[in-house]
């Protein structure tokens, strides 16, 4: 009797839905694209939705990408080069000022150069209208950079140093643009920024919470600081013993919530370069966290003892987001941080390295889920990306 012999079975002859419930379990974005990559037919199962939110990357200053929750490196195409990242942005500077790129789709966003600055002074509860356009006279430095948010296609944020302080800067996107840094003798330590429900928040170095009112200059179109509202004055209680600790703090969005991830760090005496001793943070010593959730109603910080068992929270200085899961891969309720920030880099004068770890708010332990993932630290930031669904 002879054999039949038919067409092969192809891998697009995989019902839709039975493709659609795969891709859901592929948590990595660049699995994902593999995925959509196969034939026509996936391609549509991949536009079907609605997906998971896909785990974020961590990129290394060589512009190495790991694509969490663990793959084998690869590179983005034009990535090397970046100075910053915020978000799904990586920043990218010049002389003539800087550009945002998203490096899954390419989109860029253009950003004035920081010697575009006007200088306005902003009190708490009212402002001075009258600001300084012209700096040449009086103004010999340029501010320095510490961090960018991206808040909407007409306004961009950021924490910049400027007379030894950490102010306000704001700029709507376009290279004809002004940045406008706000001036205050009053707030001056600016920690962290972050835009919420519509609103811009900034954190101080002692966990004061204040609201960042912006109005726009209706001649030029240029957006600037109006007024600094406090909205929460009571740090959570930190009382390092006999100088053994230190602290870093991280604004993050969560389910609608602001965040304060307060992470706390063993540190010793060292002698400097002066010969004088300071601080310095041990390596490899056990970090802890705490969470606080911003109480608008009562002004105040609330403790929180858990994050969600679906939800992970990525922090660093200069990006954190929070992020929902749902598989086993990944541990929620959980903290992924970087062991030594570059923020705080003259607290890492005898670290050469750094890694990624993952703080459990169940038990307190620490582990990793990229244990072999390391790399020198230097100029380039390794940061987090977030990619979009």
């Amino acid at each position: 009797m002879a054999e039949t012999t038919g067409p092969s079975p192809s891998w697009s002859d995989i019902p839709l839905d039975l493709a659609g419930r795969i891709l859901g379990r592929l948590l990595a974005h660049v699995d994902r694209i593999r995925f959509a990559s196969v034939c026509p037919q996936w391609r549509a199962a991949a536009r079907q939705g609605p997906l998971p939110p896909p785990m974020p990357m961590l990129m290394l200053p060589d512009a190495t990408v790991y694509s969490l929750p663990g793959s084998k490196p690869f590179h983005f195409p034009d990535c090397a080069g970046y100075s910053d990242a915020c978000g799904n942005w990586l920043v990218f500077s010049g002389d003539d000022g800087c550009f945002l790129r998203d490096p899954f789709s390419n989109a860029t966003v253009t950003l004035p150069a920081l010697s575009r600055d006007r200088i306005r002074y902003v009190g708490d509860e009212s402002v001075d209208e009258a600001y300084i356009e012209s700096k040449e006279d009086w103004y010999p430095e340029e501010p320095e950079r510490c961090k960018v948010v991206f808040c909407s296609p007409h306004l961009v944020a950021a924490i910049v140093v400027l007379w030894n302080a950490k102010r306000i800067a704001v700029c709507q996107p376009g290279a004809t643009s002004w940045w406008s840094v706000s001036a205050t003798n009053q707030y001056q330590d600016f920690a962290d920024l972050a835009f919420h429900h519509g609103k811009l928040y900034a954190l101080t170095g002692v966990d004061t919470l204040f609201t960042i009112e912006i109005s726009v200059d209706h001649s030029t179109g240029d957006p600037w600081v109006s007024q600094m509202r406090r909205v929460i004055n009571n740090p959570p209680l930190f009382t390092p013993q006999f100088f053994a600790a230190m602290k870093m703090t991280y604004l993050v969005e969560a389910r609608g919530v602001l965040l304060l991830v307060l992470r706390k760090m063993k540190c010793r005496y060292a002698e400097g370069v002066t010969g004088v001793a300071r601080l310095e943070i041990v390596a490899g010593e056990q970090n802890e966290f705490e969470v606080f959730e911003a109480n608008f109603r009562q002004s105040q910080w609330t403790k929180v003892t858990t994050v969600g068992d679906g939800q992970v929270l990525f922090v660093r200085r200069r990006c954190s987001r929070s992020v929902c899961v749902s598989h086993d891969e990944v541990p929620g309720d959980s903290i992924f941080f970087l062991e030594n920030e570059d923020e705080d880099h003259f607290l890492w004068s005898k670290v050469a390295s750094s890694s990624c770890s993952v703080y459990s708010m169940k038990d307190g332990k620490i582990s990793t889920h990229l244990p072999t993932v390391s790399w020198k630290r230097g100029t380039v930031f390794a940061t987090w990306l977030f990619p979009q669904i």
